[in-house]
């Protein structure tokens, strides 16, 4: 389920922008391709409108479509992945049997968890120590991996699991060279919680998740 506008709320704020440049209904769709019956439904919360239709309205109340907008997208319920549909991008580097990131919930935006699935590398590169101020939840679903923590090395297999504090700084690879690896991970990142949203905030866990799979 995908995040949705408010339509009701941006119904209301369409009819009082438009009042407050004192224009009728028919003011407003006479300067643009609509009728009075898609403006009267739309500002009710009886209709979405596409991106085009709200970009010729904010050009006829002559006010940004961020004015329009901001602050109306609702989170979904859920968010559901099918197995094998959530977005794959490669690890850092690229590097055949360099492992790759299945993103799990890229529609819910300005989450503060962050699940992906870790393909480790079957290269028998290492994994890059990283750090932040969170915490992290690893389950393996495939193979036996060698986690790195602080001074401490833990060998982990299929269906173990490991809750750890995400500022001690730490690293994943698989247990032998050449062997597979798939890991759940779980990032709980504190900073973005606390008030780091958007886009800046929400690339910011892919970073690391790549560093723990290259």
């Amino acid at each position: 389920m995908a995040p949705s506008v408010n339509l009701s709320d941006l119904g209301r704020r369409i009819r009082a922008v438009r009042l407050s440049r004192r224009l009728t209904l028919e003011e407003v769709v006479s300067r643009a391709d609509f009728t009075v019956s898609w403006l009267s439904k739309l500002e009710n919360g009886q209709l979405s409108p596409s991106l085009e239709g709200l970009v010729k309205l904010a050009a006829v109340l002559e006010c940004g479509v961020d004015a329009l907008v901001a602050g109306l997208s609702t989170p979904p319920r859920y968010v559901a992945v099918k197995d094998g549909q959530g977005r794959i991008e490669p690890a850092a580097g690229g590097r055949r049997g360099g492992g790759s990131i299945e993103h799990r919930a890229d529609e819910w935006r300005d989450r503060s968890m962050h699940p992906v699935i870790l393909h480790l590398p079957t290269n028998g590169s290492k994994g890059s120590r990283e750090s932040f101020a969170g915490e992290r939840f690893l389950l393996v679903l495939e193979g036996e991996i060698k986690l790195e923590y602080g001074d401490e090395l833990l060998l982990l297999g299929r269906g173990d699991s490991v809750y750890l504090h995400g500022a001690i700084p730490h690293a994943l690879s698989p247990a032998a060279r050449g062997a597979t690896a798939k890991v759940l991970s779980v990032v709980h990142d504190h900073e973005l919680t606390n008030g780091r949203t958007g886009a800046k905030a929400a690339t910011r866990p892919r970073a690391r998740e790549t560093q723990a799979g290259s």
